[in-house]
C-alpha cells in the first residue's frame, strides 16, 4: 500500500527555506543531494535528460533564472539591488 504525501511533505524532505530578514526578501535554497557529484549528475542526466553531466550545463540555467528575476523586477517596478562579494 502506498501512502500519499502532500507537496509540503515531499518538499520538507528535500528543500530548506530560510528567511533571514523581514524588510527584504531573498532566497537561500539548499538541496542537500545536489551538494554531491552523484546528486548533480543525477539531476542533469535523469531530471534534465542530458547524455552526461557537465558544469557547462549550469550556466544557461543560471543566466535564464537571473534574466527572469530582472524582467520581473522591471515589470513590477521593483528596485533590484545586486550584491557582489569582495575579493579581498
Amino acid at each position: 500500500m502506498t501512502m500519499r504525501k502532500t507537496a509540503a511533505e515531499v518538499l520538507a524532505e528535500h528543500v530548506i527555506l530560510q528567511v533571514e530578514c523581514i524588510d527584504r526578501m531573498y532566497l537561500n535554497l539548499y538541496v542537500p543531494k545536489l551538494q554531491y557529484p552523484a546528486g548533480s549528475a543525477h539531476f542533469f542526466i535523469r531530471h534534465r535528460g542530458q547524455r552526461f553531466a557537465s558544469s557547462a550545463l549550469m550556466y544557461p540555467m543560471s543566466k535564464k533564472f537571473v534574466a527572469s528575476i530582472e524582467s520581473f523586477a522591471q515589470r513590477e517596478a521593483i528596485e533590484l539591488v545586486t550584491c557582489v562579494g569582495s575579493s579581498g
